[in-house]
């Protein structure tokens, strides 16, 4: 007898001698309640659960213009920037990870001065720490990690900036190449609809020699106003941030920056009782790391030493259909590009396109099979550009 059956015998037994379970229900019943009762953990005001997923991943892919070193991390998802330019056609490449798998745990805690409640989350999606020579081992990383209280959310979570309902249902790790994506520190402050929060500053900049560059005085300030419903939601985000940098260039300490913007219309539309389209416009001269995964920094440092800001803008549509209780697909395409200044070298990435299309089976509540077609394509400032296919087949449980 496994610990767990024993674990639900002695339970049911428990159960059965505090009149709970009468004469006419079966072990499975008793079993059934057991479980509503344990779910999750109480201890004096703070009640506890956890959870996660394990998620693993099949990936053949081709690169048209070069190959993709082992143990990039372009192998586990698509990344647009590691996408090669210039070389030649690469042969397949056949990759096997778990490193995608989490684990979360939330609390809360009723206190006089009303609810607590905690977030934390890791996964394994690391590359520098792991290879694949023997354990293919990976060290956890942090991906949330934040309290709320009242109105007020201290900690990591994702970025204010970004509206989660939005990123398409892909089985890649991110998805649509041009989607807004960041996790960061922050205090944020919710009423209603409307979010304020100040955000943790990270400067990109081509032209010096960090990346990033972490000389800001000033954090990221962010405000994003929600209307929800039960045809689905709409948010309006906008962003104010310094980009700044201390460096020696051409042999000058430098000390400068500037101050740039972003905004982001985003949100998802019920197509009926289960399918939705899904959509993001961004625009800004300061998006920088907070789309398309930092495929193109915020500015460029020029031989003075000056920051000039890139203009840059994406859109993502997607479309999600049930075909049965037990079918569905998602169909994703998106754009990025930069208006990158003459001054930036002649490989800088200048425009990213990507597709998603894919078959998910949801096998069981906790269970999920699928296969998907994944394209993506990266221009760089020369006019080259390289493009990457790949097949992707994940089964996942949940729990």
């Amino acid at each position: 007898m496994t610990v767990k059956k024993a674990t639900y015998l002695c339970g049911a037994l428990v159960l059965a001698q505090a009149g709970i379970a009468s004469a006419d229900t079966t072990l499975e019943e008793r079993i059934i309640v057991l479980e509503e009762r344990m779910d999750g953990v109480k201890s004096g005001n703070t009640q506890i659960d956890f959870g996660g997923f394990i998620k693993a991943d099949t990936m053949l892919s081709k690169y048209s213009d070069g190959d993709l070193a082992g143990g990039s991390v372009g192998r586990d998802f698509m990344v647009p920037s590691t996408i090669p330019v210039g070389g030649e056609a690469s042969s397949e490449e056949l990759d096997f990870i778990a490193k995608q798998s989490r684990f979360w745990l939330k609390s809360e805690t009723m206190t006089s001065a009303g609810m607590v409640r905690g977030h934390i989350e890791i996964d394994f999606q690391t590359n520098d720490i792991g290879d694949e020579r023997i354990s293919n081992s990976y060290a956890p990383r942090i991906r949330h990690a934040y309290l709320t209280w009242d109105k007020w959310l201290f900690g990591q979570t994702w970025s204010t900036f970004f509206n989660v309902s939005a990123l398409p249902e892909t089985l890649d790790f991110v998805g649509a190449a041009g989607t807004v994506f960041e996790r960061q520190p922050q205090i944020r402050y919710t009423s209603g609809g409307l979010m304020l929060a100040v955000e943790n500053p990270s400067t990109t900049l081509y032209g010096g020699a960090q990346n990033p560059y972490d000389d800001n005085a000033m954090p990221d300030l962010v405000a994003r106003y929600n209307i929800a419903g039960d045809w689905g939601n709409v948010s309006v985000s906008a962003m104010g941030r310094e980009l700044a940098y201390q460096d020696t260039i051409g042999g000058v300490d430098q000390d400068e920056s500037e101050y740039g913007y972003g905004l982001s219309l985003a949100g998802r539309m019920m197509l009926g009782a289960m399918d939705d389209i899904r959509f993001q416009a961004n625009y800004g001269n300061a998006l920088g790391r907070y789309t398309t995964l930092n495929a193109f920094r915020s500015g460029q440092i020029e031989a003075d030493g000056s920051i000039e800001l890139i203009d840059q803008w994406s859109g993502v549509l997607a479309l999600r259909h049930h075909w049965s209780d037990r079918w569905r697909s998602n169909f994703a395409v998106s754009v990025s590009e930069a208006d990158n200044p003459d001054t930036v070298a002649v490989t800088t990435s200048k425009r990213v396109q990507s597709a998603h299309a894919n078959l998910i089976w949801q096998v069981a509540k906790p269970l999920s099979l699928g296969g998907e077609l994944i394209y993506g394509d990266r221009e760089i400032e020369n006019g080259d550009d390289g493009n990457l296919k790949r097949v992707q087949f994940t089964a996942k449980y949940a729990f």
